[in-house]
C-alpha cells in the first residue's frame, strides 16, 4: 500500500469534511460535529473531492486504489481516530 498516496487522499477529503464539521459545530455541538465528521462528514469530502478533484483518481487507480478502498479505508481510519475523542466526551459528560 502506497501510504504517502493514501495520505494525501485523507487529508484532501478531510479537508472539506472538516469544514463541513466545524459548521455543525457551530450551530449545534461538540459531539454531533465529532459524529458527523467520522461518519456522513465522509461523504460530503468525497462529493467535494470528486467535484474539484475527479482527474486525481486516475493516480490512485495506477497505484492501486479504487474508490470503494479508498473511502472504507477513510470511514476506518476516522473512526480509528475519533473514537478515543467521543470516549473522553461521554466520560467528561
Amino acid at each position: 500500500m502506497n501510504y504517502t498516496a493514501f495520505w494525501k487522499y485523507y487529508v484532501d477529503v478531510n479537508f472539506l469534511n472538516f469544514v463541513f464539521s466545524l459548521v455543525l459545530f457551530l450551530s449545534t455541538s461538540l459531539f454531533w460535529a465529532i459524529i458527523n465528521f467520522s461518519s456522513f462528514g465522509v461523504l460530503i469530502g468525497y462529493w467535494g473531492f470528486h467535484l474539484f478533484k475527479e482527474n486525481e483518481y486516475y493516480m490512485y487507480y495506477n497505484l492501486g486504489f479504487t474508490k470503494r478502498k479508498l473511502l472504507s479505508n477513510v470511514f476506518l481510519f476516522n473512526w480509528i481516530f475519533i473514537l478515543p475523542v467521543l470516549l473522553i466526551l461521554l466520560i467528561i459528560k
